[in-house]
């Protein structure tokens, strides 16, 4: 069993205590590992991650010089009532102490451990913590400081954190603007993100989608699945009403009948191990406007579906007509930084022939321009 003190007294939560530190777990359920190493990962796949992610050696090594400090308390949880304690709040000092009170898992993560005096050694024995009797308990705390706070999860993770909350108490009238508030963050954020987890979910329980068989070596970038279900293209595409990105969320989101679309989707999205295709969308600018666009066009969507590219596919709603469009929008812009920046002229001449083409190219393109909207207000007489 844990060997904890008598409480001092409530410190926010339940109260202040602590534990021998050697009766500490991590948190399988943390939200910001749930990207990681699939559904059987282990204590030493987490302090790997957070070796790779969360700066963990320097705080191995902060640690190593100082004594570890009980300033802020562990949030744990005895959740298997084993008499262990399940740190739900605080897993990087505790992966940390991990590492410093057993150098053989330190060498084999590949950390190299400080020499510590006794006096460290023995700080590493006991730590501060707020016992807590469940996960909600808890829950308001952790997510304010994660997702609005000075220590923020990713956007999956924080997505995680608000599904979870919203599954557990929408029968209790909760709201996503309830959470919103209660997390000091924006209520359409927080929408995008518990959407994009439903659709997940939806993914995962009807076995087309699983995280760890994204294609190897990319993280998960969640953003590129919240992005696109914001963009009428990719719900339309998925059978979503239009209005479905203001309502309160709602499991299993997609129709049955568009689940195939969904698995295409994903794949383009994140790619697959299994079946080794890499993801078209390497980048959420400007890849998934283009993917967009691509599937709200019924033969660009014909080329992407016959896996010619993401390129070959834009190509047929990149017109010459939107490259004129967005051709012209740049100019203007560079002309304007120009114009603000006029003041800076040193009296090359070379640049004023430059301003003097500038400005024949801008009244041949005006004169052309009324000439085809000339023309066109004529046709449109004769019909």
């Amino acid at each position: 069993m844990a060997d904890t003190k008598k409480p001092k007294g409530p410190v926010g939560l339940e109260g202040k205590d602590s534990a021998d530190a050697t009766e500490l777990k991590l948190d399988m359920k943390n939200p910001r590992f749930a990207a990681y190493s699939g559904s059987k990962r282990s204590e030493k796949d987490i302090i790997r991650y957070l070796l790779e992610s969360a700066d963990l050696r320097e705080l191995v090594e902060s640690i190593a010089a100082n004594g570890y400090v009980n300033i802020e308390p562990l949030v744990v949880l005895d959740e298997d009532k084993d008499g262990k304690l399940t740190v739900i709040e605080g897993n990087r000092r505790a992966a940390a102490i991990k590492l410093l009170r057993n150098p053989e898992l330190a060498a084999e993560l590949g950390v190299t451990l400080p020499t510590m005096n006794d006096q460290q050694k023995e700080s590493l024995k006991r730590a501060s913590i707020l016992k807590v009797e469940s996960r909600d308990q808890a829950r308001q705390y952790i997510g304010f400081k994660h997702i609005n706070g000075p220590h923020k999860w990713d956007s999956f993770a924080k997505g995680q954190f608000a599904a979870e909350w919203y599954r557990k108490e929408r029968a209790n009238g909760l709201t996503i603007r309830d959470i919103a508030s209660r997390l000091g963050d924006r209520h359409d954020t927080i929408l995008r993100l518990v959407n994009g987890i439903y659709v997940l979910d939806q993914a995962k329980k009807n076995k087309l989608f699983a995280l760890e068989d994204r294609f190897p070596g990319r993280p998960f970038f969640f953003s590129h699945l919240y992005t696109a279900l914001t963009r009428p293209q990719f719900r339309d595409y998925l059978g979503l009403p239009h209005e479905w990105r203001n309502l309160e969320p709602e499991p299993d989101p997609i129709p049955e009948k568009n689940l195939p679309r969904l698995v295409k989707l994903l794949t383009w999205l994140f790619g697959s191990a299994e079946d080794e295709i890499e993801p078209l969308v390497k980048s959420q600018n400007p890849h998934v406007k283009q993917l967009g666009e691509v599937l709200a066009s019924p033969m660009a969507l014909k080329r992407l579906e016959a896996n010619e590219g993401l390129s070959k596919a834009f190509a047929e709603v990149d017109s010459r007509g939107k490259q004129f469009e967005e051709a012209l929008i740049r100019s203007v812009r560079y002309g304007e930084d120009a114009q603000k920046l006029v003041d800076a002229y040193e009296g090359d001449e070379a640049l004023v022939e430059y301003g003097g083409r500038l400005e024949k190219i801008g009244n041949n393109l005006v004169r052309t321009m009324k000439a085809f909207d000339g023309d066109a207000g004529k046709k449109a007489e004769k019909k």
